[in-house]
């Protein structure tokens, strides 16, 4: 008996860390991507409403991917700023007008972010069949997002990791409906910090150095240990489904 009530409260245990890390529950805001199409053409707009009764600074970055299948020609945009929200506000944060044809591929994601850079809500809208070399995967009951690795960067050195550091991710073919983001923060002097977050959970921050070598080596470190922490979650899947 007492060996059973043990095992219950380590399944629950692991069950509580699943609910945690594999679905990310956004209270403080709802952002939201409104979309009108009219023939060829997509209106977008990326909304934000405070829920909270109090006043919320954020930033948001509302990015566009898009791909041609036709000739495989890709491009991306994006648009960001800092607003301060009223309480219980809802404000239109960005607006942008996207060509779209029958062979086009194409992922709208809006991220809202905290004064610590740290993701508090996003929404992603995607049109298109799947590819995964875009970041769209078809599952039984619709399309998802996934492997999607947001730039936040701001300097040329913190584009450099970026690039690195996708490269590098892209390698281990990990495939997730989390959001990764790589941010920068300037610090004092010229020197700046690079963070990945996964979501809001922040798995490798550094100061950057421009030394190629010292980029190269972080970016295969930041990959590893994202990889790690989703074979983690595998695994809590895994035990879960055991039991």
């Amino acid at each position: 008996m007492k060996r059973f009530l043990i095992k219950i409260v380590v399944l629950l245990f692991y069950f509580n860390i699943q609910l945690l890390t594999a679905q990310v529950v956004y209270k403080e805001v709802k952002a939201k991507i409104d979309i009108e199409e009219i023939e060829n053409t997509l209106s977008v707009a990326g909304t934000v409403e405070n829920l909270k009764s109090e006043f919320k600074n954020i930033s948001f970055k509302l990015s566009v991917f898009k791909k041609n299948k036709s000739n495989s020609n890709k491009s991306s945009n994006a648009q960001d700023g800092r607003v301060t929200l009223e309480p219980i506000q809802k404000i239109t944060l960005s607006k942008t007008q996207i060509n779209k044809s029958t062979e086009d591929q194409i992922i709208i994601l809006l991220l809202i972010y905290d004064e610590d850079n740290k993701i508090i809500g996003k929404d992603r809208v995607v049109f298109g069949e799947e590819d995964t070399n875009l970041g769209i995967l078809k599952p039984k009951d619709g399309l998802e997002m996934v492997g999607i690795v947001s730039n936040d960067t701001k300097t040329k050195l913190g584009n450099d990791f970026y690039d690195l550091f996708y490269n590098a991710y892209s390698k281990l073919k990990l495939n997730s409906s989390k959001i990764i983001s790589v941010q920068e923060e300037l610090t004092f002097g010229r020197t700046t910090k690079i963070s990945i977050y996964v979501d809001s959970e922040v798995i490798e921050e550094f100061i950057a150095k421009p030394d190629e070598d010292f980029l190269k080596y972080m970016a295969e470190t930041s990959s590893a240990k994202v990889f790690k922490y989703f074979k983690n979650i595998e695994k809590q899947n895994k035990f879960i489904t055991q039991y």
